[in-house]
């Protein structure tokens, strides 16, 4: 077994290909594919994509007011944005309403639509939410109010009436990929729009500025980077690197960004965050006019908040995770652990419950749905597992909920208190029954196997090929057998890191555990490791050299050499 206890898949064995072969194979892409030579899809090729661009031209010629409906993550945040910046080249009269997370929840309402009519609002552009909402389009078709969805969450059985809806999963969709999240699908109308109005030069000329947008809602929406997904964030990262919005710019000077190019971990881990900050614990407003904002004083005092409501949901989740996890600890203990996690606190504000989940998810490789008990409502967010479905678990018991939505990693759902046990017994039994018998560790899928001959400058340069990672296109990840580890120590200020010289083949390589510190001993004591590991280039004061970043080990097999020093 592996010192973080998970099960190594490996993913190719082929003797016969080369290792960048075998890479591209395991993603199920082309060479192709990974060229720099991109070009979107037409975005006329999804379904209502005309309807949609012809009514938002009538309501800009006619001085309609327009109002983008998003929602308050990541996703939803730029993909109101996107719109919002595409409406306002095209000179229309338009505004956006995000709802907040703990004032309004998810969604459309009643409460929304009534609002509109009162500002004698006839159009009203949905991004990143509104498929499931039936009840309250249909209630804005009554008032005379034309909803347009963009949306890319699980289409019901029966959609909305909806005057259009974009997305590329509803039945007689001719669009050639499926996949694209909210930021997507709002990009793909709002291409649509420039490419009617401006041409192909208009195109070149105002839609970078909005592909980033939707790399950082497809970054951070854990969206997988195949195929078009891939090409908004590839082309949005480029941008990025050197971004023209004012916003984006005060927030990279904020968080650190340093010179060099910006990838999925400086989206995922320092950008996203602190923009999802503000929908999860703050008000939603204070990102989106980060991200449309022009006035730079204004725009930084707009970061600063952020930053500070970074900081404190950090705090919450953690004290909220620790106070979970004491519970279902004593459960493993007890192998008492149930097939899905099921917890509720009423100070564990809402904002934060999925990240709670997510957590827990990770460390016990199970389901966990996290709820905040609100008087006699119960307001959840559910994070799974690859082997079971969340949204079909969920969706399977709908008939005791108030409302529900999401797709197969994440989801949330709303409940009235009287049905929750009849819910969780229920819900309990489907797990049990979907995965009593599968093996639940957390798994780690590594590439293929190396030796000391293929870790070179030539592999990282073709590993490099292969970015930018994320969701179905992994960073590289290999196994090197036999490896002797030698002059063990910790690093970092916490000393939390492991640091050794990793002797393979009579090859002498230096290798880094990040958050592996407390697994010294483990390392110490055996005489050969096998290394689960990324391969790199470590730069330091102007000088390169080949690195293993390593993420899991466990005991090798090859012996030790007796003149080789361990440490």
């Amino acid at each position: 077994m592996s010192v973080l206890g998970k099960k190594w898949i490996i993913k190719s064995r082929s003797a016969n290909a080369t290792i960048f072969d075998k890479l591209l194979e395991n993603r199920s892409l082309t060479s192709e594919e990974i060229s720099d030579e991109v070009a979107f899809h037409d975005p006329f090729l999804m379904k209502d994509m005309q309807k949609s661009v012809d009514r938002i031209m009538k309501a800009i010629a006619n001085e309609e007011r327009i109002i983008i409906f998003g929602d308050y993550d990541v996703d939803g945040l730029t993909s109101t944005a996107i719109l919002y910046h595409a409406l306002k080249k095209l000179n229309a009269k338009h505004s956006a309403r995000l709802p907040n997370r703990e004032k309004d929840g998810y969604g459309l309402s009643k409460q929304f639509i009534d609002e509109f009519n009162q500002l004698k609002v006839k159009l009203v552009i949905t991004v990143d939410t509104g498929i499931s909402c039936k009840k309250e389009i249909d209630y804005a078709n009554k008032k005379g109010i034309d909803i347009i969805v963009t949306d890319h969450h699980q289409v019901p059985e029966t959609p909305p009436k909806a005057y259009a809806i974009n997305h590329p999963k509803q039945k007689d969709c001719s669009y050639p990929y499926e996949e694209l999240t909210g930021a997507g699908v709002a990009f793909k109308l709002a291409h649509a729009l420039l490419l009617h109005n401006l041409g192909e030069d208009g195109v070149n000329e105002h839609l970078p500025p909005l592909v980033e947008l939707a790399a950082l809602g497809t970054i951070a929406d854990l969206g997988e980077l195949k195929d078009e997904n891939r090409m908004i964030v590839k082309e949005g990262l480029k941008n990025l690197f050197k971004t023209s919005s004012p916003g984006l710019k005060v927030l990279k000077s904020l968080v650190g960004v340093k010179e060099g190019e910006v990838t999925t971990t400086t989206v995922g881990f320092q950008l996203a965050p602190r923009i999802n900050a503000a929908g999860r614990i703050g008000d939603p407003y204070i990102a989106l006019k980060l991200l449309i904002g022009e006035d730079e004083q204004q725009l930084f005092s707009y970061g600063k908040e952020l930053e500070e409501l970074n900081k404190k949901r950090q705090e919450m989740t953690t004290t909220s995770f620790f106070e979970a996890i004491k519970k279902f600890d004593n459960y493993e203990k007890m192998g008492q652990l149930p097939y899905i996690l099921i917890d509720s606190h009423p100070d564990w504000h809402v904002g934060i419950i999925g990240l709670t989940a997510s957590r827990l998810a990770d460390r016990f490789g199970r389901p966990a749905i996290i709820f905040q008990d609100l008087d006699d409502t119960l307001v959840a967010s559910a994070r799974s597992i690859e082997a079971f479905n969340i949204i079909e678990a969920i969706a399977a018991h709908k008939d005791l909920l108030v409302t529900f939505g999401g797709h197969k990693e994440a989801a949330g759902l709303t409940i009235k208190k009287k049905n929750f046990k009849k819910f969780k017994a229920q819900i309990e039994s489907y797990a049990k029954k979907l995965l009593k018998n599968q093996d639940l560790r957390s798994s780690i899928e590594i590439d293929c196997e190396i030796q000391s001959d293929d870790i070179s400058e030539k592999l990282v340069d073709e590993i490099n090929k292969l970015k930018p990672f994320g969701i179905s296109n992994k960073r590289p990840l290999f196994i090197i057998k036999g490896a002797k580890p030698a002059f063990l120590e910790t690093v970092g200020r916490n000393k939390d890191h492991l640091k050794f010289e990793a002797e393979i083949e009579g090859k002498s390589i230096p290798v880094i555990g990040f958050r592996l510190g407390d697994h010294m001993g483990s390392a110490r004591k055996h005489r050969s490791l096998d290394l689960a590991c990324h391969v790199d280039i470590n730069e330091w004061n102007g000088k390169k050299k080949i690195q293993l970043e390593l993420v899991d080990f466990r005991e090798g097999k090859a012996p030790m050499s007796p003149t080789f020093d361990r440490g």
